[in-house]
């Protein structure tokens, strides 16, 4: 699978669904306006101190802490969270390199899993968790790239293999979050619909 398709195609998703399926406001104008943004950037890269760097790197750097102070997350459990996020996307993606048996058994899938059942028992709120997301990989990216860069290889910062990775968690954290809305408000339909029956 070519890196990044899985990336452009939840963006365009998420691009679909801004504006179509969202009532008109500001937030929503917002949020059309960032994933347009971010299929517009995924190619394009700044050269900053002999480092490559991903425009839409900065743009999700910029995001997640939007939403982290946006929902004022606190601050001292904010950054334990975040690095043993970021601590197991780098450690997981350093294990691919060294050992060619990781390259097999962790995939954009089975890393963005991982990413999921850590953040999902230590992070409640959809906001909350789409932006430790975000800035657990965008950080891991950058202490990749300065390992990279230290042994000498090049590395741009904001690769899309780990754009793709980033795609799956939040889409999966979405994805959740309506289905964990669904249930509720079924649940007190069904709870009405018992009342009902209870006082015929």
């Amino acid at each position: 699978m070519v890196d990044g398709v899985i990336f452009v195609w939840f963006a365009w998703m998420g691009l679909v669904i801004a504006v179509f399926f969202q009532k008109a406001s500001f937030n929503r104008t917002l949020l059309a306006f960032v994933f347009l943004l971010a299929i517009c950037l995924i190619h394009t890269t700044i050269e900053t101190f002999n480092v490559a760097v991903s425009a839409l790197w900065l743009l999700l750097l910029g995001c997640g802490y939007f939403l982290l102070m946006k929902y004022r997350v606190n601050t001292v459990y904010a950054m334990i969270i975040l690095i043993m996020l970021t601590a197991a996307f780098t450690a997981i993606q350093l294990f691919a390199i060294y050992d060619p048996v990781f390259t097999f058994l962790y995939t954009r899938w089975s890393i963005s899993a991982i990413l999921l059942v850590i953040i999902h028992l230590t992070i409640n709120g959809t906001f909350e968790r789409c932006s430790f997301l975000i800035l657990s990989i965008v950080h891991g990216e950058m202490i990749l790239g300065m390992i990279f860069n230290g042994m000498g290889f090049e590395r741009v910062i904001g690769e899309l293999a780990s754009l793709d990775i980033l795609a799956i968690s939040v889409m999966s954290t979405a994805i959740w979050s309506g289905f964990v809305k669904v249930t509720l408000h079924l649940e007190k339909l069904l709870k009405k619909h018992q009342e009902r029956r209870g006082y015929s």
